[in-house]
């Protein structure tokens, strides 16, 4: 199941045009799934989320032009606090991290012609491709690792939280 520059649109893509753009029922979908998880966070009770995740999200902010829509990491997240929210569980912070580094789209990588390798959690991805298209695969575990994002989740929380209290 890997989607790389190789096979986009049936044949080789020279990695320095411009990176692939996503079907507009895509787009239009992505923009709605931002506004569902916005309504899925405040079901929830835990509004220190929103802002970890659309910073989280933002991060990974191109990348869906390289995945199969179902990867896309916003239809993802959206996906992921609707089973939450179907099942009332509660957005529990060392649970829904560990949920969140489970998702598909942590696991795909990315690097450069130069060779330079994306590091989702000190660049965002279209700083990284510099608005080139980028070779891009899919690993067997999550990258950073599981326990290094989740921990990076949870901090991230853990300060919004405290910078909500102060407010």
């Amino acid at each position: 199941k890997k989607k790389t520059t190789e096979h986009f649109a049936g044949g080789e893509i020279p990695m320095n045009t411009m990176p692939p753009s996503i079907p507009s029922h895509q787009e239009e979908a992505r923009i709605q799934a931002v506004v569902t998880i916005g309504h899925f966070l405040a079901g929830l009770g835990e509004p220190a989320w929103r802002t970890v995740l659309f910073s989280w999200l933002a991060r990974y902010d191109g990348l869906e032009t390289y995945l199969y829509a179902e990867d896309d990491p916003i239809i993802s997240v959206r996906n992921l606090l609707a089973r939450y929210v179907e099942a009332l569980k509660p957005a529990e912070p060392r649970e829904l991290t560990a949920d969140l580094s489970d998702l598909p789209f942590c696991r795909y990588r990315a690097k450069r012609r130069d060779g330079k390798r994306w590091e989702p959690l000190s660049e965002t991805f279209s700083a990284f491709c510099e608005g080139v298209t980028v070779e891009v695969w899919e690993s067997e575990g999550p990258y950073p690792r599981r326990e290094v994002l989740q921990n990076w989740l949870l901090t991230q929380f853990c300060t919004a939280q405290v910078g909500s209290r102060r407010a």
